[in-house]
């Protein structure tokens, strides 16, 4: 059985952050118990593995740190810090440097290398630091891309956002280690689908580090309205709760079914058994002929269905159904979503000049807003996310057997040059090397979320159909002067 730290050896550690480190308020760093427990680990190295996983925003990047740099100015050894990228290992090396000056202890041991002090704070960009210990030894720290790290060797190594190396660069990084009997590996991460970080997360070798969001609360890192807020979010399970998707439903390339048969199922209903209300809107799928089909999904609020489905490849034919479709569902032209780009780029301008201020979409756009270009690859991710959260909140499908579509669409988490994860669907392409055919009642459906389910009116180039638009809703009593204005 595995020794637990002891409460004497947590307040060591404390005491020594408190003592050497300060914060960025210049106050001396105070340590929450898993912190404590991270630094220890690395410090004193009481284990030669451990896996790390955290809820985010826990600190951990700047403990590992600050750990890294007590031990190098305690012991003469060689560290790697190693991600996927320089500029994501770059991340723990910045903290690190910022911290050398903190005291004496670390500052009289750094060597400058005939750089000013100033500079050094101020750039923080180092690949290598060297310390010259008491006893005339030297201690190394550097920076490696798990991709260069074949020819490299360090017998300490942090792995940082391990889950997001490939297998096959983390088989570099272990090569890295050498044969010392006592090397050590500390893989911090946390837990999107990896075949190695997810090993290591169940071998009885690793001593494990694992915080999720409800201790995070405990220690006063996190408040209990943040993470409220933040479970509405992708990737909460792994963020937050800190626990790996399923087994049996990621593959081995980390895609995940957006949703499953057992979704679809509930969400089903009966042909004019639900009375839509809210919003009315329409998305419109455009097929270029052969096995696909030209579609379209009418969506309220609270229930979508399939209103015409044909393989259909004459775009003015398929632009006077929509136009029929909007009539008779009085849709207002703002409301119509239709691919603009490759096949349906004809239709969608055939429609624009009839129905001005429609939106054409191009699914391989970034998402409007900063805020959803952090969470989602592109404007298909984010339709599909919404579209997945709506039926998973109560959304419902008037029955048909094509809704099942959608349990043909994977996701996965992409990391971008940040390391941070952003929802990406599979692409069509690589949906058809699995044998899936084009989507296109599930892509007609996910249109229907190209803004959200609010009332409002797009900010348009043509005034005069927004003037007009304007009138026609003051006449039919909605409300007009009272409706949100939008970028969308």
């Amino acid at each position: 059985m595995e020794e637990k730290i002891s409460r004497a050896e947590l307040d060591e550690a404390k005491g020594v952050c408190r003592t050497l480190f300060t914060n960025d308020k210049g106050q001396p760093f105070e340590l929450v118990d898993g912190q404590a427990e991270l630094f220890l680990e690395i410090w004193k190295k009481k284990h030669f593995r451990v896996h790390v996983q955290t809820t985010t925003r826990y600190g951990k990047s700047e403990v590992i740190s600050m750990a890294v740099l007590t031990r190098a100015c305690t012991v003469p050894e060689h560290w790697a810090i190693v991600a996927s990228g320089e500029k994501n290992a770059g991340i723990i090396m910045k903290y690190l440097i910022g911290h050398i000056f903190d005291n004496e202890f670390t500052k009289v041991k750094f060597q400058m290398e005939g750089e000013s002090a100033e500079s050094i704070k101020r750039h923080k960009s180092r690949n290598i630091v060297n310390f010259v210990l008491d006893d005339g030894t030297m201690s190394e720290v550097k920076i490696v891309s798990a991709e260069k790290a074949m020819g490299f060797g360090a017998p300490n190594i942090i792995e940082d956002e391990s889950a997001l190396i490939s297998d096959h660069y983390h088989s570099f990084v272990m090569r890295m280690l050498g044969d010392q009997t006592e090397n050590f590996l500390c893989k911090v991460g946390n837990p999107f689908e990896s075949n190695h970080f997810r090993n290591s997360a169940e071998d009885p070798e690793y001593h494990k580090i694992i915080i999720d969001y409800q201790q995070g609360i405990d220690e006063g890192r996190l408040t209990p309205q943040y993470v409220e807020e933040m479970r509405k979010q992708p990737n909460f399970r792994v963020l937050y709760e800190v626990k790996f998707p399923p087994k049996d439903q990621a593959d081995d390339q980390g895609w995940v079914p957006l949703m499953i048969k057992d979704d679809i199922d509930r969400a089903m209903v009966d042909t004019g058994t639900v009375k839509g209300f809210g919003i009315n809107r329409l998305g419109v799928d455009v097929a270029g002929g052969g096995r696909n089909f030209s579609t379209m999904v009418n969506r309220s609020t609270n229930v979508a269905k399939l209103s015409y489905k044909a393989n259909e490849s004459d775009t003015m034919r398929l632009a006077e159904q929509v136009i029929a479709n909007k009539e008779r569902n009085n849709i207002d032209n703002i409301d119509i979503g239709i691919d603009k780009v490759g096949i349906g780029r004809g239709a969608h301008d055939i429609l624009r000049r009839l129905t001005p201020g429609l939106i054409g979409i191009n699914a391989g756009e970034k998402p409007l807003t900063s805020v959803d270009q952090e969470v989602y690859f592109n404007l298909r991710a984010q339709m599909y996310w919404k579209l997945r959260e709506w039926i998973l909140g109560g959304g419902r499908l008037e029955r048909n057997p094509d809704w099942y579509q959608l349990t043909k669409m994977w996701y996965r988490t992409r990391i971008e040059g940040t390391g941070r994860g952003k929802i990406q669907m599979m692409s069509k392409e690589d949906m058809l090397k699995r044998g899936v055919e084009s989507p296109d009642v599930a892509d007609a459906l996910s249109f229907t979320f190209m803004r959200p389910d609010i009332i409002m009116v797009k900010k348009s180039e043509d005034l005069f159909f927004r003037n007009k638009m304007l009138e026609k809703r003051k006449k039919q009593g909605k409300g007009a002067y009272n409706m949100k204005m939008s970028n969308y």
